[in-house]
């Protein structure tokens, strides 16, 4: 059974920035036909946020819970609501799936986001645990996971991902995208199903992804 695709939105590899999955849904913008989402094999959701396509920017989620900021709008709220629980956040820092790594296990965010810190615990009911990766502030650009692995930036610390493994429970290894990105979220939408990979992507960096998501 194929387990990965290359794909592109309209012309662009960085396919992370238009949506994430989670092992029960796949959030994304208006830019892609369903039948390219396959290898995800869950159902798909289009909408806008912010009245834009870049959900992965603006929105992340696991299986039972999305979080995004209050730059979107009532309607797509209730879109959104129709296949999870939400939590906004008010904050200046929009760009929530930049700066937030979680799994159905454990959630680190970024410490621009710490004083949400008791607020998106109690929302997840899961661990949550403050911290960069490579140093960076925009931890949900620097990695990315399902509930097997964790594929992170190539400067991420030992510190760091003795932290994400602990907190996500999950097998940690580093990696690139789209032929040498270290921001690798920008370039993958994964879950236990399989992955969609931008299609700039080398064979060594796909490889990389398919052990360390699990599926060899």
């Amino acid at each position: 059974m194929t387990r990965i695709k290359k794909i592109n939105f309209y012309g662009d590899p960085n396919i992370g920035l238009y949506g994430f999955a989670s092992d029960k849904y796949v959030l994304v913008g208006n830019v892609v036909k369903d039948t390219s989402l396959g290898v995800l094999n869950v159902p798909a959701v289009k909408l806008t946020i912010a009245d834009t396509d870049l959900v992965g920017i603006f929105a992340t989620g696991n299986s039972n819970k999305i979080i995004t900021s209050d730059i979107i709008e009532n309607n797509e709220k209730e879109h959104i609501e129709k296949i999870a629980d939400v939590l906004v956040l008010n904050t200046k820092f929009t760009a929530v799936g930049n700066l937030i790594l979680l799994n159905d296990r454990g959630c680190i965010i970024s410490p621009l986001l710490k004083k949400y810190k008791e607020n998106i615990e109690s929302f997840l009911s899961l661990p949550v645990n403050v911290s960069t990766i490579a140093g960076l502030n925009v931890v949900g650009s620097a990695a990315i996971c399902n509930n097997r692995g964790c594929l992170v930036h190539p400067q991420t610390k030992e510190s760091e991902i003795k932290i994400i493994e602990s907190v996500l429970d999950v097998v940690v290894d580093v990696g690139t995208v789209n032929f040498g990105s270290p921001f690798v979220r920008s370039g993958i939408i994964v879950n236990k199903s399989g992955f969609l990979v931008g299609d700039r992507t080398s064979g060594p960096e796909a490889g990389r992804m398919d052990e360390v998501f699990g599926f060899i």
